[in-house]
């Protein structure tokens, strides 16, 4: 059996490449946005976050290996996987610089904490991890196989939509304003969805 394309140069050169500008991107928003100020709310999300997403993606990366499940456009399903994970980059790239130094990897609510409102906050509650599931969902798509984008896709909403929960429950104990911002903003990662 044929190795996937995702697999084959200059395809992994190109898988690669996003890759490392994506990890690119967390890295810097980390070094920009120093959590000193942070008061971290909860730690355990982000553990059911990196299961759930490592699962998925390992799950995801392995199964075309297997023959099974196989999209029938394998080249055009990599390209369109790998627009799916830069519209996600995009998407988590804006909502990062929508909250400026109130972003953070963490649960944590900043000194002085505002609501945002502005960019793709107007839109949903929680962008940034809009763009991360888009991303997942563009690695699944990458592999060219309908088995990887639903355990790409599967893992990235259990793991994020976890995070969302408890993260929104923490917001709700911890500002008071945050309450009217959901009334105002109903969705939390997909407009007019969810």
């Amino acid at each position: 059996m044929p190795s996937p394309v995702f697999h084959q140069p200059p395809y992994l050169y190109v898988l690669f490449g996003t890759a490392c500008l994506l990890a690119l991107r967390e890295a810097v928003a980390r070094r920009l946005w120093r959590s000193d100020t942070d008061t971290p709310i909860e730690r355990g999300s982000f553990g059911v976050l990196w299961t759930a997403t490592t699962i998925g993606t390992v799950v995801a990366i392995g199964v075309p290996f297997t023959g099974i499940g196989a999209i029938g456009a394998p080249v055009l399903a990599f390209w369109l996987g790998i627009a799916v994970m830069f519209a996600g980059f995009l998407v988590r790239l804006a909502a990062m610089l929508a909250l400026g130094e109130q972003f953070s990897h963490e649960i944590a609510i900043k000194d002085e904490h505002a609501i945002v409102e502005t960019g793709p906050y107007r839109w949903v509650r929680h962008p940034s991890y809009t763009g991360a599931v888009l991303t997942y969902l563009g690695i699944g798509i990458v592999t060219g196989n309908w088995l990887s984008v639903v355990a790409a896709l599967g893992g990235a909403l259990l793991g994020f939509g976890h995070r969302v929960t408890v993260e929104e429950r923490a917001l709700r104990k911890t500002l008071d304003e945050y309450e009217r911002y959901v009334e105002r903003t109903p969705y939390r990662l997909v407009p007019g969805v969810w």
